[in-house]
């Protein structure tokens, strides 16, 4: 098992810098493969802001899989807007029209059950893929301190079946094994991670944009993902996911092949402060509280909240008795209008 982490300064770079690495893993697609490729499309937003995947990395891979004779098509389920309205943003669009992969949405929801959690609502068009490409952006996330490879999947979920399962999960630890069980269902053949331009600070949407120059590989999204946080030392037990995946015993032994050397990183205001993370120190958690001179009454917040917990025609108000510190909220503002504050639950 192995996981590249490669310096790449700059996204022209890309196809010279990603086509060797996935050269490695030509065996692991044939011929008339249908092949999922499930970027990071979490918003319609333009793709300087570092927070959906670029579109260089995308065509790279789209090259490398029309080479062996696959027939790729591209999709996700974003947390706002659709895919369609993400890939005209963001300029995938394009790249996908150029070489005339088709674009869809993740919809057309199958029940499937993981091994923890059952019910889970996964997209038709995931589960009937030969093989599924995950190419996953490095950010940090307000809930789950990083979005990697193993949370870039929860896009395979359908809609706003996502924020339901938020609120089913209620704790972070909770919706960590959530992730993985999806995760494992979806089971990506091959995980990319775009980190040369990525988001910290309160992420994943709302945070600061930030080069990592960095192009990642791996068959295994949890090796990945581990590789990532230990390269920018951040401790394992403060990623939720990474915590819960060791527990399952899923990080497997793997080679380390790297020539980068990650900066540390600012994490999100909700990091976890103290070595371990008890019931007393949820209670000082950060709560999302809303601008009122930056909102704009779209009401997205509203919609997404899984807790039913934001009610913007009372004055912007939140019920801080129903809010369960998922962050939605904050993840889909487009406005950045709501920030984290510490507050006495």
């Amino acid at each position: 098992m192995k996981v590249y982490l490669k310096k790449c300064n700059d996204y022209d770079n890309v196809e010279k810098v990603l086509l060797p690495i996935l050269e490695n893993y030509k065996n692991k697609f044939k011929s008339g493969d249908k092949v999922l490729v499930k970027p990071n499309l979490l918003s319609p937003k333009k793709v300087e802001t570092g927070i959906t995947t670029h579109p260089k990395v995308v065509e790279a891979v789209l090259k490398f899989l029309l080479d062996l004779g696959t027939n790729p098509y591209l999709g996700d389920s974003p947390a706002t807007g659709t895919a369609l309205e993400a890939v005209k943003a963001n300029g995938i669009y394009d790249v996908c029209k150029k070489l005339e992969v088709p674009i869809v949405e993740l919809d057309d929801p199958v029940v499937v059950d993981g091994e923890i959690y059952k019910g889970i609502k996964i997209s038709k068009k995931v589960l009937e893929a030969d093989k599924i490409v995950n190419i996953a952006k490095l950010k940090t996330h307000v809930q789950m301190i990083m979005t990697l490879a193993v949370k870039n999947t929860f896009g395979c979920v359908v809609g706003k079946e996502k924020s339901a399962w938020h609120f089913r999960a209620k704790t972070n630890t909770n919706f960590a094994n959530v992730l993985i069980d999806i995760h494992n269902i979806v089971n990506p053949t091959l995980n990319v991670l775009d980190g040369i331009l990525g988001m910290d600070g309160n992420g994943p949407a709302n945070g600061f944009t930030r080069k990592f120059n960095v192009i990642g590989v791996s068959e295994n999204g949890y090796a990945l993902d581990h590789a990532v946080i230990k390269s920018l030392n951040i401790k394992e037990k403060y990623v939720y996911i990474v915590k819960e995946a060791m527990k399952r015993g899923l990080i497997p032994k793997y080679e380390l092949k790297s020539d980068w050397k990650g900066d540390n990183i600012k994490l999100p205001l909700t990091a976890p402060i103290f070595e371990t993370v008890t019931n007393m120190v949820r209670i000082f958690e950060r709560v999302p509280k809303i601008n009122k001179n930056k909102c704009v009454a779209c009401k997205i917040c509203e919609e997404r909240c899984p807790a039913q917990a934001i009610d913007i025609d009372n004055d912007k108000y939140i019920d801080y008795s129903k809010c369960i510190r998922c962050y939605v909220c904050h993840e889909v503002c487009p406005q950045d209008a709501i920030k984290l504050i510490r507050r006495i639950i």
